[in-house]
């Protein structure tokens, strides 16, 4: 056999095609679309070493020899100053920013939130008062997602008064959501959540006896459902393929969170949020707790490959992270769903498909369609799994 990486790279990448019954340029829906990169100087900060070419994703920009280099590329580009933060004032350095379409920049995510919504919002907005009690009361979402229902509701707000002139949210109507809908629409916004999180707003003003009128958010009518989703789950050669690049890096976190999905089926917020207690070691048993998806905790089991990084991540695990949550990052803060998936795209983009398109809910797929095929009965696996109904169920088994 050859030595040559790019020949080795593309031999790889053939058996991969050739195992899922993929033709030359087709990709399942989805999918990141790949490109083929010619051999190029690494970017590291002072490197000279070549990274040989081969097919990688579309969307990959940056190309390093080794993760030191990466990492001394994004340290030196961390201390590049963006100015200062349109919320507080704070500077902003490279890797943290967050840019708006007007060009500002901010430290986090939750800034750059607080300074559309006081854009949408406009000055003296009569709504305002009543939005943003109910974003202080609210109970039903997580805070990360409470920063997008504020958003939407104060340019839902600003619109009804400044566009329809009324000064009431009890005077909007069917036809005005409609109108509302168009706007939005033809302003750009391409994803519905904002009709769902309107509908909730009126929902509980009406509970609460502060409306006296009907939603004026009719389901069939304002929402429109795309094409039911298919299970993606991985193939057994796909799976050993990413385990054994994950399993080969030197962050125990990453391989017990990638464990965790594909022995316990979990979504990568709930990986997230377990906490060190919600582990029992002697009964190899995870407890799930809220927030999650379905408002629903549940139980679920383990094995060899969780049951063997938690004891290696348990002795490596630092007290000095602040935190109960199970896993921290090398920085000693607690993962998000958006800081995990970073990381796994970090590890994994470099490498041929299916790694470089990695995506960790299709481990969720996967567990799925392997219980039911080993021949679990469905309203266990529907217990496991945390879903509410059979439909929401099928969407992930194959």
């Amino acid at each position: 056999m050859s030595s040559n990486p790019r020949q080795l790279q593309d031999a790889l990448v053939a058996k991969m095609r050739a195992a899922r019954k993929y033709k030359p340029g087709q990709y399942r829906p989805g999918e990141y679309q790949k490109k083929e990169r010619p051999d190029g100087q690494c970017e590291g900060p002072g490197c000279t070493n070549v990274v040989p070419g081969g097919i990688v994703a579309m969307m990959q920009k940056h190309y390093f020899c080794s993760s030191v280099c990466d990492s001394r590329y994004h340290t030196e580009r961390d201390q590049t100053l963006n100015g200062p933060c349109g919320h507080c004032g704070k500077e902003v350095k490279g890797k943290r920013r967050k840019k708006t379409d007007d060009g500002q920049v901010f430290c986090n995510r939750a800034h750059m939130f607080l300074h559309y919504s006081e854009r949408a919002f406009g000055k003296d907005n009569p709504l305002r008062p009543l939005v943003e009690e109910y974003i202080d009361l609210n109970s039903y979402y997580n805070k990360n997602t409470l920063h997008t229902v504020k958003v939407t509701m104060a340019n839902f707000s600003s619109y009804i008064v400044d566009e329809e002139g009324l000064t009431k949210f009890e005077d909007v109507n069917p036809r005005v959501m409609s109108r509302f809908i168009k706007h939005e629409r033809a302003r750009g916004l391409t994803n519905g959540n904002f009709i769902g999180h309107i509908k909730t707003f009126y929902d509980s003003n009406i509970v609460e006896g502060r409306f006296d009128m009907a939603n004026p958010v009719i389901p069939r009518f304002h929402s429109q459902r795309g094409a039911p989703t298919e299970a993606r789950p991985y193939t057994d050669t796909d799976l050993a393929f990413i385990w054994n690049i994950v399993e080969s890096n030197d962050d125990v976190a990453l391989k017990l969170a990638f464990a965790i999905g594909k022995e316990c089926g979990l979504r990568v917020g709930e990986v997230c949020n377990i906490r060190l207690k919600d582990v029992h070691q002697d009964k190899q048993e995870i407890f799930i707790r809220l927030p999650t998806k379905n408002a629903r905790t549940r139980t679920v089991p383990y094995h060899s490959d969780v049951a063997k990084y938690l004891k290696l991540w348990l002795a490596k695990r630092s007290p000095a992270c602040g935190t109960d949550h199970l896993l921290h990052s090398r920085a000693l803060v607690r993962f998000t769903t958006g800081t995990m998936s970073s990381h796994f795209k970090k590890l994994l983009s470099h490498h041929p498909a299916p790694a470089c398109d990695f995506k960790f809910h299709r481990l969720r797929h996967t567990w799925a369609t392997r219980l039911m095929n080993n021949g679990m009965e469905l309203a266990v696996l529907k217990v496991l799994g945390g879903w509410v109904s059979w439909n929401s169920m099928q969407k992930y088994i194959r």
